[in-house]
Order: structure tokens, then C-alpha cells, then sequence
């Protein structure tokens, strides 16, 4: 049964955007798990990368929402051997200035976050992660244009993926983007 590990975008008990999923058919869902809110700078990278190397040795599919599609694009570069497939729904991926959302206790200034942004990681991620890796981007309501943009720098370097255009889609768990992008992987691959 393929595994899912699933990143959180909200702290515990926040059900802005819906739930995350505990179970899904046909998959193993596992859940990073993080007792407040939180950006995916280095120092959270590497708890989520702890408590991903817990859940056993098979690669995973990485599943990532909004902040955590950030988290999620970092982890796969960072561990590529534990990591088969990567999802991204509607994240801030080529945002140039820090984020006003609460990002300043894990970026406290632009050069910090622009680190780690995904549009200025492309050349890591296409060195660490293998052509057998599948890449998966959705866009949504709040990040659309970013996720085209994103999409674009991606197809530009010629690197595998696909991207679902849904500017339409809830900014929400339970708008339908995780079964669409798992049905893209099953179906594409």
C-alpha cells in the first residue's frame, strides 16, 4: 500500500482549511505532526525530516498545502532516497518578500526566506532529486499565479511534473485537490 506522509498547515486544532486527512483508500496516510504553527525553515525541515525517517525506510509521497507545499519542496530535495512523489496544492512558491502570515519567528527578514523559495531552489532540487521522482503542482484560489509561475520555471528546465490548473479550487482540504493529484499520479505514471 503506498504511504502518504502529510504535512501540516495550520497548528493542532485549527480547522480553518478543513481537516487533513487520516485516511484516504488505498494509501497508508502518516502525519507530520508539530504542536504550534510553523514555517518550513531549516530547523522545522529537519523535524519533519526526523519524524519522516521514523515512519520506516519505503520512499513516500509527500503531500504538502499551502505553507507546507513549501516544507514539502524542501524535504524532497533534501531527502530524495525517502521521498518517490511530492504533491504541492496551492502554496506561495515564488513569493520574493517574506510573507506577512506570522513567518517572522522562522524568517525574520527577505534574504532568510528567499533561501529557501522554492523558484530560487530549482537548480538543488533538479541536482538532488532523481528523473524518477513525480512532481505534482496544483494551483488554487489564494496562490494561483504563483503556481503557475512556479509551473512555468519548471517547464522552462525541462523538469518532469505536472500541473493541474484549478484557480477555481478552495483554498481548503476538503476541496478535492489531494484526490486530484493523487489520480494524476496514479493515472500518469
Amino acid at each position: 500500500m503506498p504511504r502518504l506522509v502529510m504535512l501540516p498547515a495550520t497548528e493542532p486544532g485549527d480547522r480553518t482549511y478543513g481537516e487533513m486527512p487520516v485516511q484516504i483508500a488505498g494509501y497508508d496516510v502518516m502525519q507530520v505532526v508539530f504542536p504550534k504553527l510553523v514555517w518550513y525553515n531549516r530547523s522545522v525541515c529537519d523535524e519533519a525530516i526526523r519524524q519522516i525517517r521514523g515512519f520506516g525506510d519505503e520512499p513516500v509521497v509527500l503531500v504538502g498545502f499551502s505553507k507546507s507545499g513549501l516544507g514539502a519542496w524542501t524535504i524532497a530535495r533534501t531527502i530524495p532516497d525517502c521521498v518517490a512523489a511530492t504533491v504541492i496544492f496551492d502554496a506561495p512558491m515564488v513569493r520574493e518578500e517574506v510573507p506577512p502570515w506570522g513567518t517572522s519567528p522562522f524568517y525574520p527578514d527577505t534574504a532568510s526566506w528567499q533561501e529557501d523559495l522554492p523558484s530560487r531552489t530549482i537548480d538543488a532540487f533538479e541536482k538532488a532529486v532523481p528523473e524518477s521522482h513525480r512532481l505534482v503542482l496544483i494551483s488554487g484560489r489564494s496562490f494561483h499565479d504563483e503556481m503557475v509561475a512556479m509551473a512555468m520555471a519548471l517547464r522552462g528546465r525541462k523538469i518532469t511534473h505536472r500541473f493541474l490548473a484549478r484557480p477555481d479550487m478552495r483554498h481548503h482540504w476538503e476541496s478535492g485537490w489531494l484526490e486530484a493529484g493523487l489520480g494524476e499520479l496514479e493515472a500518469r505514471w
